[in-house]
């Protein structure tokens, strides 16, 4: 499988494990990822101000991947909506489109794209993500947030229900974890708040952490680098205001795959997170000793007992004496 890919700016920046994990995973199963060239910004800064600027900004980058044959995948939930908010809006508006034309200097005619997470579990198939599977999650809760952006609106995001989305959560399955109930999983984080309304912005982030918590959840899974700025990057000043002890992990889900795949803690990033994941990992290894362990005995045990039965003296030879 071969794709163009559209990083954007937060993941060369600072959500670089995003970045990391989402190339050390698609390496491992063997998507090749083709980062377009001179790509900008998606424009999400500009459009709450300018409209028009926000959208020529993220045809921009449809226009340069659309010269390749191949279809854009995007990990960036903002990224993503964005662009396929441009879309659909140049499609259905003449004059915006012939403003945009004008404005790039050459025709649109888009391109296929679709975020990550919807290339992983629909057209690489989460059967075959577990054929790939090393180290299986299991007995590990991990809670899904997908947040905002990604499945909603249903208009430009198709691929899930947006008020009951489920796709995340048969990834986490399919890695042999647990996706216990969890009723923020659409939940706003708060992101865009930040800046302006820092308390309020923490309040909405502690109810989906103190949520996940209560679920019983060892991680929360995101796939948006806003979100994990806000569940993980500010995890410890929402402890400090609210006087609250969280400790929750919050992965990417390309890096919750990567542990499946077995593959390494500074592969995958994780020891750029903010809450540390090593608790989560000593976890997995714990479960997968002691699932070897089990095995030994039982294959020991069965040992024991066909000798026994091929033993005159055995359970299966009493009888003669």
């Amino acid at each position: 499988m071969k794709f163009s890919y559209y990083p954007g700016c937060t993941l060369h920046g600072s959500a670089s494990e995003y970045d990391i994990s989402t190339r050390a995973v698609c390496r491992a199963l063997g998507i090749e990822l083709v980062e377009i060239e001179d790509w900008n910004c998606c424009g999400a800064l500009e459009g709450s101000s300018n409209k028009a600027l926000s959208t020529a900004l993220s045809a921009r980058n449809i226009v340069i991947a659309s010269k390749t044959s191949l279809q854009l995948v995007m990990p960036c939930s903002i990224c993503s909506h964005n662009l396929a908010r441009a879309d659909v809006s140049i499609r259905e508006d003449s004059r915006l489109r012939q403003s945009v034309e004008q404005a790039l200097g050459t025709s649109y005619t888009g391109v296929r794209m679709k975020h990550l997470l919807d290339v992983m579990v629909n057209e690489f198939g989460l059967e075959n993500l577990k054929g790939r599977v090393t180290r299986p999650l299991t007995g590990i809760k991990a809670a899904p947030y997908y947040g905002c952006l990604l499945v909603r609106p249903s208009k430009i995001c198709r691929f899930d229900n947006p008020k009951n989305p489920v796709t995340m959560d048969n990834l986490i399955r399919a890695l042999g974890a647990d996706s216990p109930q969890f009723r923020h999983k659409v939940k706003c984080c708060g992101g865009s708040l930040l800046m302006g309304k820092e308390d309020i912005a923490h309040n909405l982030s502690l109810n989906i952490l103190s949520e996940a918590k209560a679920a019983g959840a060892d991680c929360l899974v995101a796939a948006c680098p806003m979100c994990h700025t806000m569940l993980d990057g500010q995890q410890g000043m929402i402890e400090k205001h609210h006087d609250v002890k969280l400790d929750m992990p919050v992965v990417y889900f390309t890096q919750l795959i990567g542990i499946a795949l077995g593959l390494g803690e500074k592969e995958l990033g994780l020891d750029r997170n903010m809450v540390s994941a090593s608790r989560l990992l000593d976890s997995i290894c714990k479960k997968q000793q002691d699932e070897k362990m089990q095995e030994k005995r039982e294959k020991q045990d069965t040992g024991n007992t066909d000798g026994d039965m091929g033993h005159p003296g055995g359970h299966a030879g009493g009888m003669g004496k």
